[in-house]
């Protein structure tokens, strides 16, 4: 019977794991995550890599506006319908999240030099001591 309970337990952390995989894949958490101060670093910068795993992110800046160089010529060369509904469709996450994209990466950037090593980033009033201590 104990060794049922201890099975049982693995299951469901298992499932748990892997459905909170499945939605970092299918839903940008990332884009909420990176409002709330107490979020771990870590835990935010997974979300983003699950969500954009086999996409093409968008990280300049037409492409962020919803427009690629060179559109018309492109769409004109396409063969497949396959190929127009993958650019269909990378052209829409580019308008959806193209500039969530962008503040993304500008606070990696912005907090980084803040994240300690489990994660936790410190606190703005932490942030002013540190900077007033090197004043």
């Amino acid at each position: 019977m104990k060794y049922f309970l201890i099975f049982c337990m693995l299951i469901c952390f298992g499932f748990a794991q892997a459905q909170q995989n499945k939605n970092y894949k299918k839903h940008p958490y990332w884009i909420e995550m990176i409002k709330d101060p107490n979020v771990n670093y870590f835990e935010a910068i997974n979300a983003y890599e699950q969500f954009w795993k086999n996409k093409r992110k968008p990280l300049e800046e037409d492409e962020l506006i919803g427009q690629t160089k060179g559109e018309a010529s492109k769409e004109k060369k396409m063969d497949s319908r396959r190929e127009m509904r993958e650019k269909k469709k990378e052209k829409e996450l580019y308008k959806k999240y193209g500039l969530e994209c962008k503040k993304f990466e500008h606070w990696k950037m912005q907090v980084k030099p803040y994240v300690q090593a489990d994660g936790h980033i410190i606190s703005k009033e932490e942030q002013l001591k540190m900077w007033e201590q090197k004043q």
